[in-house]
C-alpha cells in the first residue's frame, strides 16, 4: 500500500510541477494522512513541498508549510470527527485546495478547488476500494 502511495505522489509532483496547477500533491497527502494516521505523514509532506517548490521554482519551503500545517491540523481532529469518510475529505479537500490556490495564486481559484475536490474524491474511492480489497485477502491467508 505504501509504495502505491508513494508512486502516486511522484507522479503527482511530477504533474503539477509541470503540466497542471491543480494542487494534486495536497489530495495525494490528504488521502495518505486518512489512511497512515501516524506522524510519518509529517516528514512526507516536508519533501513533496520541497520537491513541488523546487519544480514550480517558488520560495523552497513554502508548500511544506502550508501542508504539514494542514495535516497537523486534520490529524488534531480525527478524534473529533470520521475522517475516513467522503463528506470528510470533501471537505478538507476543498478547505486546502482552496486555501492552497488563493495563498500561491494560481489559476482560476474556485473552478480549480471543484475539479480538485473531485479527484479527491476519486482517489479516496480508489485507495479504499484497494485497501478493503487488501484487507479481505489478508483475512483469507490468515484463516
Amino acid at each position: 500500500m505504501f509504495s502505491f502511495f508513494f508512486t502516486t505522489l511522484l507522479l503527482a509532483l511530477l504533474l503539477e510541477g509541470t503540466v497542471t496547477t491543480l494542487p494534486l500533491v495536497l489530495i495525494v497527502l490528504l488521502c495518505l494522512t486518512i489512511f497512515r494516521r501516524d506522524a510519518i505523514v509529517f516528514p512526507v509532506a516536508f519533501l513533496a513541498g520541497i520537491l513541488l517548490d523546487i519544480l514550480t521554482v517558488q520560495t523552497i519551503g513554502v508548500s511544506s508549510l502550508f501542508f504539514t500545517v494542514m495535516l497537523f491540523m486534520i490529524l488534531l481532529y480525527q478524534r473529533k470527527y470520521e475522517i475516513n469518510s467522503y463528506p470528510f475529505v470533501a471537505a478538507a479537500a476543498f478547505l486546502g485546495s482552496f486555501g492552497f490556490l488563493f495563498v500561491f495564486g494560481r489559476g482560476n481559484v474556485f473552478l480549480d478547488t471543484i475539479v480538485n475536490v473531485f479527484a479527491a474524491l476519486i482517489l479516496f474511492a480508489l485507495l479504499r476500494f484497494i485497501y478493503i480489497k487488501n484487507k479481505l485477502q489478508e483475512k483469507r491467508h490468515t484463516v
